[in-house]
Formats: C-alpha cells, structure tokens, sequence
C-alpha cells in the first residue's frame, strides 16, 4: 500500500471516533446510551443488524468459500435472508411488545436471575472467545498489507504466530484495531453503534460495487468470465459436498436461532418505536440478504478464474490459503492508490462494527441486571448509569483484546469460530425464543437443557469419528437440533403435570401498550432527526470517495485513467444519489417550515 491508502485509513479511523465524539452530546439517560432512547428508525435499526452479522470472515472465510467452490457461498448467505424473513414475521416483534430496557430483563424476569447470571456468564465467555477470533481474522488482513521498516517498534517481532518479517506486529495490529472500536463504543454508546454502522455500511457497498467492474474488466468481461469458470467443476452449483442441503437447511435454523434471540439482535429490536418497526428492520435483513451475498463474492470469484490454471491443479490446502487472500490480492491487483486503504477500511469496518454491538450490549446487560440488581444500586441515577456501562465496556473490551492476542498460539480462526458458534453459543439463544412463546420453560430448566446439549455435543466432537459424520454436521446438530429435542422434551413434560411457570405470567405484566400504537409527535421527531443523521452520514462516506476518485483523476493516476470510464461511471452515481438526498432534505424542510 501506498502512502495515500495509509492517510485514507487514519482517515477513516478519525472519522469513526469523531462520529462517536457527537453522538456523546445526545446521551442524556441510560437509555439513550443502550437503546437510542427507542427512537431509532426501522430501516437504521434493520442496516445495523446486517452490520452486526458482518466481520472479516466475510471476506476471509466465506471469500474464501467463493473462491474455491463459486457460488455455493451466496446459497450459504442466502439462508441468512431466508432465517431473517422467518424472523421478521413470527419473533422480532415478540421482543418490542415487551418494554424491557435490555435482553438480560426478559431472562431475570422470565426465568429469574439466576439464569440471567448463568447466561451472562456463558455468554461473556463464548462471545469474548467469538469476537477475538473475529478481531484477529481482520488483523490478519491489516498486517498482510502495512508494511513496516526493520527495527521499528511497530515491526513483526519474529515470534511464532506473528507477520511475516518486515510487516506490521500482529500484536500492534490486534491492539489499535481493539482499542479504536472500544474508544467510540464508550463515548457515543449505542447511537454511535448505530451511526458508525451506517458509515461501514457505505463504506462496504460501494468500494465492493465498485470493485465489480473493475474485477469483470480484468478477466474480459462478464462473458469471459463466466466461459472459464465454467471449467471449474462445481462452480456454479447451489451447493457442495461440505455445504450439503442437510447442511443449508441446518445453517437456516442456527441463523433463526442467532437473528431471532442473540443479544445484539434483540437489542436492536427493543430500540425501534413499535412492534411493525422492529418487524420491518427485520425483513430489511432479508432483502438485503437476497440482494446483496452475489455482489460480496463476485470479486473472489473472479480471482480466480485470473489464476493460472484456474488453481486447479492445487491441493486442498493451498486453494485454502489462496482463497483467505484472494479479496486482498483482487484489491490489489485492481483497485487505484488510496481505494485499496478504503477496502481495507471496508474490511475493517465489518469486523469493528461486530465488536462495538457486542461491547455495547454487554454492558447494557450488566449495567440494568447485573450491577443494576444489587439493592444499593437500583436507584442510581442516570449518570451513575452511563459511568457503570462505561467502565464495563472497557474491561469487556480490554478482555477480548487480550485473549485476541492469545489467537496466534491456537490454531485457525475458520474452525475456532465454527466450533463455538454452534457449539456454545447457538443453544444459548435458542431457550430465550421458546421462552417468549412457552409458559411452561423454568430457569432451572433450560440451565439444564444447555449443560446436557453441551456435554453430549461435545462427547460427540471428539469421539465420533469424521469418517463417520462430517464434523460440521455433528457441530450444527448439536448446536441447533439437540436444544429443540431436549426443550421439547421438557415442554411435553410440563404440560402432562399441568405445569405454568410465574415467569411467563409475570413477563405478560411487561407488555408495552405502546408498542401497538403510532408513536407520538416527540418520538416522530426523534426518529426522524436519527434518520437524516444516519443518511447525511452515508452520503458524506460515499461522497468522500468519490472525491478521492475525483482527485486520482486530476492526478492522471494510470490506474485510475486505463478505467476512467468505470470511474466516471461511479462518482456520478454518486452524485445522483447525494442530489436526491439533497433535495428530499429541501422539500421536507420547505413542508415542515
């Protein structure tokens, strides 16, 4: 990278912080601070969900999927479409009718608090373990491309799991990436989430839509590209012999079990005014899911029908490797001076934006339940609140900053995320959806239901042999079948003794009249102020790059001119797009005068 793609980052970086720095000023309670005061919109509160499923394995594990077996990676997100709009209609919904200030609320009120603790407890260790993996794919990426002078303190140190000599220190890498996502989550709090979301979101968009040309210009046009990949066995096929149908079909339920009852989700769909709002954010997942899986892994795809041979005389392993780096080497091979510091932003976004949700929501979940339950606390006031949700976001986040560190020395993120994903955490979002549904489900009872889901989930990992059932079969089933066999089991029990849990009756008393009813004028204008801030941010990110376009081509950069028409072709689309906003802001502005 060049000197431009490194002020680009700094940039970047600057900006996000800045962001948070603003959205600090509008914090006035606690609830603004974990659920914008229920005051976002929709549409904002449905593009911060997509973000939050986002990080760098997008690009690094599931790019890499695209490269190696085409499109079988878009079926693979398009199930998470399918998982949203399933979602959408029967369980968002179900959270915003209750007026609960965090996830951690609905479990002490439905199954007391000591599955609250034992969820908390749970949850902070596989999420933390999650999220460094997560952090350390993406810092991986980052020290691929920064390279660093010998004998620099930045340099790698040489040591077993670090870069490559002569590149930037995974370790730096791990703690200023960390530390950048923890400084914003704690001074702007869950507005700033939401507004920083949107940033990445333009940011992700347009550098991948851009790169789409550019990739089909490389190979000779969409016709080239799709004659010589044709000649990669399987390339266009839904599926493949890892990703089965039984497998998609698997995937689709962990992806409802996740969307539908992890914290981040739910929390995003406490914030939006109404039950119709919390489900249209919802089905905004899914459109997006539908149109937007085949624009993330066209890039890859391409990569590699430009290799020679098609790497089709590569082993295994080494498509592997090829395919976790084939989003740089495309980046690199086609992107301008400065859009290859904006794809690493995009990159780095993705991930940032999966680590701030998760700090956030934690500490919405130990400031209300955790400290918030101790009877010298409960009347705390708002101040006190937002210094307790702070402090405890930066030691969540100084946690998973270390044990990130501690990756290097573990073996590979693909099967690290895999593994705890639907081994420890898929079985713990399932109980909180039956829990909405079931008056029956006790706390002591679903405790039980995930050590057993666990112990038989992981007796079987390591003594069922791969020759036997697949791996990633015995991790999905026991991560997304065998909690629904056992809470069923249970559920059967329950009603045969004619059994009514006083949680369930008592989380009736929560529900949220308001929830049902067109929000008032203080709330409209609340919404709709969060809105055109989210929109102004997104059309300043697209506009920026549009002016470093516009800069690379008054600089006659030989890359930029040998594309110029693609390039003209995407800063006016730009334009268009910043235009339209302008004047919708006029008009609404004449109307409302």
């Amino acid at each position: 990278m060049g000197t431009l793609d490194y002020l680009v980052i700094l940039f970047y970086f600057i900006g996000l912080i800045a962001v948070s720095v603003v959205m600090s000023r509008k914090i006035k309670s606690s609830e603004d601070m974990f659920i914008a005061g229920r005051n976002s919109s929709w549409w904002l509160s449905g593009v911060s969900s997509y973000m939050t499923i986002f990080s760098a394995s997008t690009f690094v594990i599931w790019g890499g999927v695209a490269y190696k077996s085409g499109l079988v990676a878009t079926t693979v997100a398009l199930c998470v479409g399918v998982a949203s709009l399933f979602i959408g209609k029967w369980i968002s919904a179900k959270w915003r009718e209750l007026k609960i200030k965090s996830p951690g609320e609905f479990l002490t009120v439905r199954f007391g608090h000591t599955t609250l603790s034992f969820y908390t407890i749970a949850g902070i260790i596989a999420r933390a373990a999650h999220t460094a993996v997560a952090l350390y794919a993406v810092a991986v990426v980052l020290c691929a491309l920064v390279k660093v002078p010998d004998g620099s303190i930045f340099a790698s140190t040489g040591f077993a799991g670090d870069s490559p000599e002569g590149y930037l220190s995974i370790w730096w890498a791990l703690g200023i990436l960390g530390l950048i996502a923890l400084v914003y989550t704690v001074v702007g709090g869950f507005l700033a989430v939401l507004m920083t979301d949107v940033i990445q979101f333009g940011v992700l968009i347009s550098v991948v839509v851009f790169m789409i040309p550019l990739s089909f210009n490389a190979v000779g046009g969409v016709g080239e590209f799709i004659d010589r990949a044709q000649n990669i066995p399987g390339f266009f096929s839904a599926t493949s012999e890892t990703y089965t149908w039984l497998w998609l079909v698997l995937w689709v339920i962990l992806n409802v079990a996740m969307i539908g009852g992890d914290w981040p989700f739910v929390q995003r769909y406490i914030s939006v005014p109404t039950k119709k709002d919390a489900k249209w954010s919802t089905y905004l997942i899914g459109v997006l899911y539908f149109v937007t899986p085949l624009i993330w892994y066209l890039p890859t795809m391409v990569y590699r029908v430009l290799e020679p041979g098609m790497a089709l005389d590569l082993d295994q392993t080494a498509l592997t490797y090829n395919g976790e780096h084939a989003y740089v080497n495309m980046s690199k091979m086609v992107l301008m001076s400065g859009m290859v510091g904006m794809m690493l932003a995009a990159m780095l976004s993705a991930t940032l934006s999966n680590v701030s949700g998760i700090l956030n929501v934690y500490a919405n979940v130990y400031t209300y339940e955790i400290w918030g339950y101790k009877e010298k606390n409960r009347n705390a006031d708002e101040k006190t609140r937002i210094k307790v949700g702070r402090i405890f976001t930066i030691f969540f986040g100084l946690l998973i900053i270390v044990l990130s560190m501690l990756i290097p020395f573990a073996g590979g993120a693909e099967k690290v995320v895999i593994t705890i994903l639907t081994m420890i955490l898929c079985p713990l979002y399932i109980p909180s959806i039956w829990g909405l549904f079931s008056k029956r489900l006790t706390g002591n009872q679903l405790i039980w239901a995930m050590v057993i889901t666990w112990i038989i989930g992981v007796t079987a990992k390591l003594t069922v042999p791969a020759s036997v059932i697949n791996p990633t079969i015995i991790e999905s089933l026991s991560g997304c079948v065998l909690p629904v066999v056992i809470l069923t089991v249970l559920e059967i029990w329950s009603r045969s003794r004619n059994r009514v849990d006083e949680g369930y009756e008592t989380v009736r008393g929560y529900l949220d009249e308001a929830a049902d009813v067109e929000p008032d004028e203080r709330m409209k204008k609340a919404t709709k102020a969060y809105s055109f801030m989210a929109v102004s941010c997104f059309c300043i990110t697209l506009g920026v790059i549009a002016l470093l376009l516009i800069g690379l081509i008054i600089a006659r950069d030989p890359k930029t001119m040998a594309v110029s028409g693609i390039v003209w072709s995407f800063i006016l689309s730009i334009a268009g797009l910043i235009a339209a906003y302008v004047i919708y802001r006029y008009i609404d502005y004449r109307r409302n005068r």
